[in-house]
């Protein structure tokens, strides 16, 4: 099956054109991921580490980018880099720029740099526009920047007492250790619980567990209301009409069947603004299941993502580094929306 396209590998790919057309070259960095940064750049005889981060919301997330700048300046020093920058497709407030610099030894290169950096390469211009979906009306987009990473002097220095975000990995060890099936399954509603709480601090509130339904007889395990934080909650609410997030937890041995996404549907109500549900398994659904999503979702307009232990794992790791978890969750519904049959 082909692969759909990664918008996080095209950016650092036009990323990687980009500054090798204003005079700096850049290779792959063999060390990535947790221990390492993206790629690396030797700029007047200095060794330069360069973390280059996709996000799909336009407005910095000044969390996602202190967690980001902090791992490259420790990765960094580890390799014995000299300086280090941290390409971003999101857009910084001057204020924002300002206040990073100052706590960081990074030289901050948002999508208005990037934007002034192709003006003179039309064809670079018109990927970096297709890539970032930049909105023209937003006054940031277009301010005017003249940053040049060449003439930065600021060598790459520690952060006094900032410890590397590692929650993330310890989720993912914690999920990975209980048992499947019946038996671990308040364990496993725990553990769902503090992993939705550190990847979505800011998008969801009002939690409400194991809500019963007014019949009594059924229950789910959390429901959420929705805030407009990023694009993929933007198209919750904008476009589903969904102002609440239904989670289920499956701690099943094998892949969830249709009956339980059936019993899922049940508890989205197109007049109670709840038109979404994110359903955590351990190793995913069968091919009846997945079919019911789609019909579900084709008649009736309710979104259900089902999502496994290698998917959490991901946006646990995504967290960790300084990226955005909702953004995975909105390339899984863009794909599942774009390969609806009729």
């Amino acid at each position: 099956m082909q692969q759909p396209p990664s918008p996080w590998r095209d950016f650092e790919n036009l990323v990687s054109r980009i500054l090798a057309a204003n005079g700096i070259p850049t290779t792959i960095n063999s060390r990535r991921g947790d221990d390492g940064y993206d790629l690396q750049a030797v700029i007047d005889n200095e060794q330069w580490a360069i973390e280059v981060k996709f996000y799909r919301t336009v407005r910095a997330q000044p969390t996602l980018i202190e967690t980001a700048a902090t791992r490259l300046v420790k990765n960094g020093l580890k390799a014995r880099a000299s300086k280090a920058m941290l390409v971003m497709s999101c857009v910084l407030t001057p204020e924002l720029r300002q206040a990073f610099e100052k706590k960081f030894s990074v030289v901050f290169v948002d999508q208005v740099d990037l934007r002034n950096w192709v003006a003179a390469y039309p064809q670079l211009a018109e990927e970096l526009d297709a890539l970032v979906e930049a909105d023209p009306s937003d006054p940031y987009v277009n301010a005017s920047a003249n940053l040049d990473p060449r003439r930065s002097e600021r060598p790459l220095e520690d952060i006094a007492n900032r410890q590397q975000d590692t929650e993330g990995s310890r989720l993912c060890n914690e999920l990975r250790s209980i048992k499947r099936g019946k038996g671990a399954w308040q364990q496993y509603e725990r553990v769902c619980e503090k992993i939705l709480k550190y990847l979505f601090p800011n998008d969801l509130h009002g939690w409400h567990k194991q809500k019963r339904t007014d019949d009594g007889l059924n229950r789910y395990d959390f429901i959420c209301r929705v805030r407009p934080t990023t694009e993929f909650w933007k198209f919750a609410i904008d476009h589903l009409n969904s102002r609440y997030a239904l989670f289920e937890f499956k701690n099943y041995s094998g892949k969830i069947k249709q009956g339980q996404i059936l019993t899922t549907e049940k508890y989205l109500l197109e007049r109670g603004l709840r038109r979404m549900a994110i359903i955590f398994t351990r190793v995913g659904a069968d091919d009846h299941a997945v079919q019911m999503t789609r019909g579900a979702m084709r008649e009736h307009g309710k979104l259900m993502l089902i999502i496994d232990d290698d998917t959490v794992c991901g946006m646990l790791h995504m967290k960790e580094r300084g990226g955005d978890p909702t953004d995975c969750l909105f390339e899984i519904a863009d794909n599942f929306l774009m390969s609806l049959p009729r």
